[in-house]
């Protein structure tokens, strides 16, 4: 289990899900709500089943990722700037709090680059 850590977080997840489920019961939801939340439990089981029986079949799992191009890790937080900058249309400037230094981290990485040089 050390070598495949992946499954545990999708099995986490479902489980986070089916505490969330159990908070619905005692709620005393519609049943049409415990199907759907409890389908989407089960899905992420099953989910979980399958990235283990594929991290077994598998042994050779990449440790350490590299990204291709130097400015590729700027994507992420560039992604997440430009939509909290559009949510701020609607929800209000506060959002820019958010968004600015997102995607000051966002040109950083770009102008940085996040691999190593190669000579």
């Amino acid at each position: 289990m050390k070598r495949h850590p992946t499954f545990v977080i999708v099995a986490g997840w479902g489980g986070l899900n089916a505490v969330l489920l159990a908070v619905l019961v005692l709620y005393g939801e519609s049943s049409m709500t415990y199907w759907l939340w409890g389908a989407s439990v089960a899905g992420l089981e099953l989910t979980a089943l399958l990235v283990l029986a594929s991290s077994r079949t598998g042994p050779e799992q990449h440790i350490r990722y590299r990204l291709p191009d130097r400015g590729a890790g700027a994507a992420l937080p560039a992604a997440l700037g430009c939509v909290l900058t559009g949510l701020a249309f609607v929800y209000g400037p506060w959002l820019l709090a958010l968004a600015v230094p997102l995607l000051a981290v966002a040109s950083a990485l770009l102008v940085r680059g996040t691999t190593a040089r190669e000579e």
